[in-house]
């Protein structure tokens, strides 16, 4: 009844492993009881006398206080910290979804809920990264009803689209881009950065369907919309422009057969990135990029080199995605002709080396 198998259920029944809040909600549905009641969260009357301030002013600060360890916490999480960042959100989540339906009335209302949203899109994010779809989904789904009921039409929006990159990864992509075209259509009204966010994230979806046409006209779309802006928050939020267009374009064009251009689009991603002060997240991304591009052109010495740069630091960074994008590549090599070239035996060992480690700091 709750689509998951009897390994996972028997992992939660000895409590090895606690269910995703994804799957939280569906025990709640499945046996009619609250999440309290089945032990997920602790029993609000222990923490009402803590939550519920006397003062609307002590409200304020409390709001304002958290307002800025949700701030941080992105910072945090772009600097290669995403266990902290989740920790912090998690910690005031229960508060603020507490204040939410105490003051449910009241002029702070609004922004309470806002709080709740971007926590939960926060963690959203996170979960992503960590390749835990389920939960992601679950978090990005009351973000974007949150952003429904605060009528923030733009924010709805952009959570619309996050939902479907996320069952994109999850494999649904017919499904993901008709969430995605919904969100399009649905902001027409955002800004131009929000517009220009869920455009790259449909154009993407389209490469990765090989529907090349639809891909260039969104990718330019997104171009324009982005080139000129700064206005964006929140989740969509982007440290710059150009690198990500330029990192897109070369993804898109390996999908569609073309590492050669793709490997145009990625020299064009690093210049970009070199003229930026980021965190190493970035870097990951793009050298695992273009050494995937690499590989597909041949160059499995120097493609291999930069895969294997880029997981390290997708590795340093705790990005379980990233990570796993080297992980197809080798899988990939190792079935095609190349599996007899020393670099993938080099690679191998240092993705088994890096994983068995992984599993030891556990």
């Amino acid at each position: 009844m709750l689509q998951t198998s009897e390994d996972v259920i028997g992992k939660w029944e000895r409590g090895e492993r606690k269910p995703s809040p994804f799957y939280q909600e569906k025990f709640c549905t499945l046996y009619n009881l609250s999440a309290e009641e089945l032990g997920f969260v602790d029993p609000t009357p222990n923490q009402a006398h803590i939550l519920v301030p006397p003062f609307d002013q002590t409200l304020n600060d409390q709001l304002d206080d958290v307002e800025s360890v949700i701030n941080l916490a992105w910072e945090v999480w772009f600097a290669s910290k995403p266990q902290q960042a989740a920790r912090e959100i998690t910690r005031h989540l229960p508060r603020l979804e507490h204040l939410l339906r105490t003051h449910s009335t009241s002029s702070q209302a609004l922004r309470i809920r806002e709080l709740v949203m971007r926590c939960h899109g926060l963690l959203g994010s996170i979960r992503l990264d960590a390749l835990e779809n389920d939960s992601a989904l679950f978090h990005y789904k009351h973000a974007q009803q949150l952003a429904n009921e605060s009528h923030n039409d733009e924010q709805a929006a952009a959570y619309l689209a996050l939902m479907g990159d996320t069952l994109r990864r999850h494999g649904e992509k017919l499904k993901a881009i008709s969430y995605m075209e919904q969100a399009r259509d649905q902001g027409t009204t955002a800004g131009k950065a929000t517009q220009g966010f869920i455009r790259q994230l449909l154009a993407y979806t389209y490469a990765d369907t090989n529907h090349e046409p639809e891909f260039e006209r969104t990718i330019q779309e997104a171009t324009d919309l982005l080139a000129f802006t700064s206005e964006a928050k929140g989740t969509a939020k982007k440290e710059f422009v150009p690198f990500e267009i330029y990192e897109i374009r070369g993804k898109a064009n390996r999908d569609l057969g073309k590492p050669l251009q793709a490997l145009t689009y990625l020299d064009l991603a690093e210049a970009s990135l070199k003229r930026m002060t980021v965190t190493p997240r970035w870097h990951a991304v793009l050298d695992i990029s273009r050494g995937q591009a690499l590989c597909d052109a041949g160059d499995f010495t120097t493609g291999i080199e930069l895969a294997s740069r880029g997981f390290l630091l997708a590795y340093q960074c705790r990005s379980p995605r990233q990570m796993n994008r080297v992980r197809k590549l080798l899988k990939k090599l190792e079935a095609s002709p190349a599996r007899n070239e020393p670099a993938v035996s080099v690679l191998r060992e240092l993705l088994y080396e890096t994983y068995l480690h992984s599993d030891l700091e556990e």
